[in-house]
């Protein structure tokens, strides 16, 4: 050790106690030995670490030690296996996490939006002309649109809207739980045709009272070639079936629209019947509790108690 007034070169451990020397080399923190050396890389090579020893041990211990990677997971090295073994496909989860009246409320919802889109993508000429009567012309016209608030293409786009509707009801549009886009974009382009047939009916009609000649012969929109004139016409007002509500009064409706009007109608039933199927095992499932609560509430407080309580 060096020194302001010269080298010391004595070693003051020496005059220590050779005890209390001991004591010292024992309590002082022991000097680091590397196990395996790391070996030196060469400029732009990664740094190479020591292997880890691969230990004997059982079959428990290896499957312990390395995790069983799931048949969806994305990393086969097996990295976030733990997270992967809760994972679902959507398809399996919508089936076992979505119970039947569930599924038939959400099922019944996409009908209606389903059916209202495609009524209006079929209409959208019509929509278009409206859309072109309030804003086209110079500003008499637009000032006649304004006062009659475009009746006449008002009139068109809501008749064909709703008509539109009904076809895509009766021919059964979305009805199905398994979705078949390609079997939808048909019945949505059969559901267009036969509306533009009823209207060029309607119009040949018009043409031929105004001609003083007959009208053409009367046949059925849906089945055009199998159904004689006669099986068109819909029964009267007093002959229709129990709890069927037509959008117009009876009377009113052309036969077409007669035939439409009962097709719907009939479609719905169908319709209603299968969400009913659907659903019937939750409902059954529900009922089941119910009586089971009923029966130990009855038991325990009395039966007018035990079934107000449940």
């Amino acid at each position: 050790m060096g020194w302001f007034w010269g080298d010391n070169k004595d070693d003051p451990v020496k005059k220590l106690d050779p005890n209390l020397r001991d004591y010292l080399e024992h309590q002082g923190p022991s000097k680091y030995v590397p196990t395996t050396p790391i070996e030196p890389s060469k400029p732009g090579e990664p740094t190479r670490l020591p292997n880890k020893p691969i230990a004997a041990s059982s079959g428990e211990g290896e499957e312990a030690d390395t995790p069983q990677v799931p048949s969806a997971s994305l990393f086969p090295d097996g990295r976030y296996a733990h997270l992967w073994k809760t994972y679902k496909p959507p398809r399996e989860e919508e089936q076992t996490g979505m119970n039947g009246a569930s599924r038939v409320v959400e099922k019944y919802k996409e009908h209606k939006d389903s059916v209202q889109r495609a009524a209006m993508e079929n209409c959208a000429l019509e929509q278009e002309a409206l859309t072109f009567c309030f804003q086209t012309g110079n500003w008499q016209q637009r000032l006649k649109a304004r006062a009659t608030m475009c009746s006449e293409e008002n009139g068109k786009f809501s008749r064909c809207f709703t008509t539109q509707a009904k076809f895509l009801q009766a021919l059964g549009y979305a009805a199905s739980f398994d979705y078949d886009p390609e079997r939808e974009e048909r019945i949505q382009m059969h559901a267009d045709k036969l509306y533009h047939e009823m209207l060029d009916y309607e119009k040949q009609v018009k043409d031929a009272q105004a001609a003083g000649m007959e009208p053409p012969p009367l046949t059925s929109l849906f089945n055009p070639g199998n159904t004689a004139p006669q099986e068109v016409q819909a029964p009267k007002a007093e002959k229709l079936p129990a709890g069927f509500k037509p959008s117009k009064p009876w009377e009113q409706l052309s036969p077409h629209e007669r035939e439409l009007e009962l097709r719907a109608h009939n479609a719905q039933l169908a319709q209603q019947q299968l969400y009913v199927q659907e659903a019937s095992p939750f409902m059954k499932s529900q009922e089941d509790q119910r009586a089971k609560r009923q029966q130990r509430a009855t038991s325990w407080f009395g039966e007018t108690i035990g079934r107000w309580v449940s």
